[in-house]
């Protein structure tokens, strides 16, 4: 399938949210702060709409894997709400799919491993195909990067390259548009009259904006001497049993479990059994493998009581369990743990101490 480009102005992209939002909920990020965070378009905070910057706070899985969703249960009339109209968490999207704008290449990349957690595994997870089905992702480009980003050392890039139905590249005063999708291309053919032509000049200042944020990650990257994916691999494993290296890293660990929450390839859930008589239901939550009842079993044993073992698991998995399944490091480097951490644990700082089979304190410079 042609690569197909495309040119929209500001005002008509916001027009064309606006009538997407008459049968879809549309949401984009707004800016608050020096932070970016997801909400429902509104027309009237169209000033405060970021679809350039760095990635959001809150992370895309969060629309397909919602942080809390009834998986089952009974109403007062005895029907599961799982497959009646009655449904809380299915009826909302039923009648209005969700459109979510703004997603940047980093919360892309993690689809890899979320869609091999709950789409190709034994079982597939009804919920996260209903979610995915009914999600159309309009991706865009970083217009400048954060300290804690880190993304090329994780083989990936500051621009969507795949996963996307369109993608938005801010280019002067207007944005080229990238249809990457049936559904993306879809979008362009209902709404012609929004779309012009790309010229080849818009595509190379494109391209040019695009290595200029990639040699701001790269400096980044060269500042804090972090490790990319070829120097990381093989060594969670060779420093496993370095029990120094993993005490000190977890010392400062206050167990609040944010670097899961807000990690884009973090999948872990628990379910919840919770409500009185007729109302019981099963609800699934997002777990996080730090905290200490994470791995608790019938009997109360529990395999790792330590946080030091719970912190080398959660590295194990990212940097030597999935390389070995999927051939996919579960980080993407969009650097949410570094400020999301009150301990002020850095990954960056921990994947050197992995490479280098020591602990240097880290540095208390970080944005």
């Amino acid at each position: 399938m042609p690569v197909s480009y495309y040119s929209i102005t500001k005002n008509d992209l916001f027009d064309l949210f606006a009538r997407l939002a008459e049968g879809n909920r549309v949401f984009v990020p707004y800016k608050y702060g020096d932070k970016l965070h997801f909400g429902e378009f509104d027309p009237s905070k169209e000033s405060t709409v970021e679809l350039g910057g760095v990635r959001q706070s809150q992370p895309f899985k969060s629309f397909l894997n919602p942080a809390r969703e009834r998986v089952s249960g009974k109403e007062k009339d005895g029907a599961d709400p799982c497959t009646s109209r009655k449904n809380f968490v299915f009826a909302p999207m039923q009648g209005k799919p969700i459109i979510v704008a703004g997603v940047k290449a980093c919360d892309l990349s993690s689809l890899i491993l979320q869609d091999y957690v709950f789409l190709k595994g034994d079982c597939e997870d009804p919920f996260y195909t209903f979610h995915r089905n009914n999600t159309l992702i309009i991706s865009c480009d970083c217009t400048y990067a954060s300290e804690t980003c880190f993304c090329i050392a994780m083989s990936g890039r500051p621009y969507p390259t795949k996963d996307f139905d369109l993608n938005l590249s801010s280019q002067g005063g207007s944005l080229i548009v990238e249809a990457g999708s049936d559904k993306g291309r879809k979008i362009v053919n209902n709404y012609k009259t929004f779309f012009k032509g790309c010229k080849a000049m818009d595509l190379a200042g494109r391209d040019s904006k695009r290595e200029e944020v990639s040699l701001q990650i790269k400096d980044f990257i060269k500042k804090r001497e972090t490790p990319d994916t070829t120097a990381i691999n093989g060594n969670v494993k060779k420093n496993y049993d370095n029990l120094p290296l993993w005490q000190d890293a977890a010392s400062t660990c206050v167990e609040c479990g944010a670097c899961n929450l807000v990690c884009p390839t973090c999948h872990c859930f628990l379910l919840s059994d919770e409500g009185a008589r007729q109302k019981i239901g099963r609800t699934k939550i997002w777990d996080a493998c730090l905290y200490k009842t994470f791995a608790k079993v019938a009997g109360n044993h529990n395999p790792r009581p330590h946080l030091y073992e719970r912190m080398r698991n959660r590295f194990d998995k990212k940097f030597a369990f999935f390389p070995e399944v999927l051939d996919y490091f579960a980080c993407t480097g969009c650097g949410r743990c570094i400020e999301a951490c009150p301990g002020n644990i850095d990954i960056r700082e921990v994947l050197k101490g992995i490479v280098t089979g020591k602990w240097n304190k880290p540095p208390h410079d970080r944005l």
